[in-house]
């Protein structure tokens, strides 16, 4: 009984999936695909049920149409589940720095709807944040605690900031990456000398000889010793 709307019909998915039930979750992403080829959201959960050769990332237009419909009511959801990734991350930060003074100039890479913004604000004399979904973007420009936001995607937009922040913060997003060497890489390079980069991952099981895995919610989760190297 397969529902034609479209979040329906995702959760039907995902509730197959998160039952195991992966053959029946893959014939009906398959079915979908094939209804509307090239479907972002539907090829990554496809690769997430069927395992093989994943991706090694989710794509920009996957976290692009899955955010933009998140972004009303994201807050709220998170707040349910004691989400507390920001609080982290400052905390994380301020036991490195020390004292606020409002020197620093701070990414938030990946701000989403900007919930990191307000703790970062103390630590920054110039804080920018990027996200690729608009509509989590303007969520966090009417926080009023951002100097500037912009639309993109948060490797490419590092690599384009050559040594201009003293430190870069990247709060649950970075399970949207899979192999962490290439955004490292850029956030290296967007550094100063002495930098800091604060960040949060999902752990994967230590005993599994893998870098990283694509999982069934369509996150991946990384191995201690890859995020260590």
């Amino acid at each position: 009984l397969l529902p034609d709307a479209v979040q329906t019909r995702q959760e039907v998915i995902r509730a197959l999936m998160m039952l195991d039930e992966r053959e029946r979750a893959a014939s009906l992403l398959r079915e979908w695909l094939a209804e509307d080829p090239g479907n972002p959201v539907v090829e990554h959960l496809l690769a997430a049920c069927v395992g093989g050769l994943a991706p090694e990332r989710a794509s920009d237009a996957y976290v692009t149409q899955v955010f933009d419909g998140f972004a009303a009511s994201f807050d709220a959801q998170l707040e349910g589940l004691d989400y507390r990734a920001p609080e982290y991350v400052v905390a994380c930060l301020a036991a490195s720095l020390g004292r606020a003074e409002a020197r620093l100039d701070i990414c938030d890479a990946g701000c989403g709807t900007g919930l990191c913004g307000p703790g970062l604000r103390p630590w920054a004399a110039y804080l920018a944040g990027c996200d690729l979904s608009t509509g989590m973007l303007r969520r966090a420009q009417a926080r009023h605690v951002y100097d500037v936001l912009h639309q993109a995607e948060l490797t490419y937009y590092l690599d384009t900031q050559p040594a201009r922040f003293d430190a870069i913060v990247s709060a649950d997003t970075l399970c949207y990456f899979g192999r962490l060497d290439g955004v490292f890489a850029a956030a290296a390079c967007a550094l100063r000398p002495g930098g800091w980069l604060v960040f949060t991952v999902e752990a994967l099981d230590a005993d599994l000889a893998l870098p990283c895995r694509l999982q069934l919610n369509g996150r991946y989760a990384h191995a201690p010793g890859h995020v260590r190297a």
